[in-house]
């Protein structure tokens, strides 16, 4: 559970520098490109929580399940990437390279960080990736 919570510090870590970023481009930019870097961070925000919670209930299981968890969810991340950037254009009137950026940023960092998760979990019986 220690390294659960370790992983969640670099998380929120990552989402307040997106955040400050954000913050950064309204003032440099304008409010379209802020509300593109914003949405992306804030919809990035939302797939790690849910992968935080199928974390948490994974750790009672095996590794199989976190892998599934930190792979599964990646093709899924890049198809709401692609339907935000196509919807939010129209619905939001936000700059969908920005929020590209903003998601695509965010969702190496959390990959980075899940991946190191998945790899300093021990099992009982299991090798850690090396």
């Amino acid at each position: 559970m220690e390294t659960l919570n370790k992983a969640v510090r670099f998380i929120v870590v990552m989402t307040v520098f997106n955040l400050v970023i954000s913050v950064a481009i309204l003032f440099a930019r304008g409010i379209a490109e802020f509300k593109g870097f914003f949405i992306g961070t804030v919809v990035n925000t939302l797939f790690v929580t849910i992968w935080y919670l199928g974390a948490r209930k994974g750790m009672k299981s095996n590794t199989l399940v976190l892998l599934l968890i930190t792979v599964g969810g990646f093709p899924i991340r890049l198809a709401i990437l692609a339907l935000f950037a196509f919807g939010g254009l129209l619905l939001f009137q936000m700059n969908t390279i920005y929020f590209a950026i903003a998601f695509l940023i965010g969702t190496i960092f959390s990959l980075i960080i899940e991946v190191w998760f998945f790899n300093t979990l021990s099992f009982p019986g299991s090798k850690k990736i090396r």
